[in-house]
């Protein structure tokens, strides 16, 4: 018999509603609706019978999602596109579209809890380019970043649409045991 182990809170969703981005630790979200409820998991801002899972009253449904980060080695930044420069010889897990969070950089204004992924440059090592760069569509021209040296995560939201008032728990975990 397996077990669940918590990994992190990601608190309620109150009829129908998006929840904050969730930077991805396991990758298995466990949902449970108090009211019949449509649900989609991903980059999407609505949910509908046409593109949700329908999960019924109080039913527990356990939603996998990929889980990828990588470690950033550089940064430049510019008015609506912050470049972020990868380890030399690593491949690159984002796609263009993805949705990702930024931490570790300097100074804070340079992370960002979500963010779209707009480019993926691969290396180019003819050119002296060795490591993959990714493009993400923020970015604050004022801000000078100081330490480029962080980390990319992929991100995720939980749209539902159920009853106005009922809640949906949401949490992460992981699976244990047998």
């Amino acid at each position: 018999m397996s077990a669940i182990k918590v990994t992190q809170n990601i608190g309620d969703l109150t009829g129908s509603q998006v929840s904050s981005p969730i930077a991805l630790k396991s990758g298995y979200l466990r949902i449970t609706p108090e009211a019949d409820a449509y649900i989609s998991v991903g980059s999407a801002s609505t949910v509908s019978a046409t593109n949700g899972l329908w999960i019924t009253e109080n039913q527990t449904e356990l939603i996998k999602e990929s889980v990828y980060s990588t470690p950033t080695t550089g940064v430049t930044n510019a008015s609506a596109a912050i470049k972020f420069t990868l380890q030399d010889g690593m491949s690159c897990p984002f796609n263009e579209g993805d949705l990702v969070g930024v931490t570790g950089c300097a100074p804070s204004g340079i992370n960002t809890a979500v963010a779209t992924v707009s480019t993926v440059l691969h290396s180019d090592p003819l050119n002296g380019i060795h490591g993959p760069r990714v493009t993400l569509n923020y970015g604050d021209a004022n801000v000078t970043p100081t330490d480029g040296v962080g980390e990319i995560r992929k991100v995720v939201r939980v749209c539902t649409n159920t009853t106005s008032g009922s809640k949906t728990h949401i949490s992460e975990v992981q699976i244990v045991g047998g």
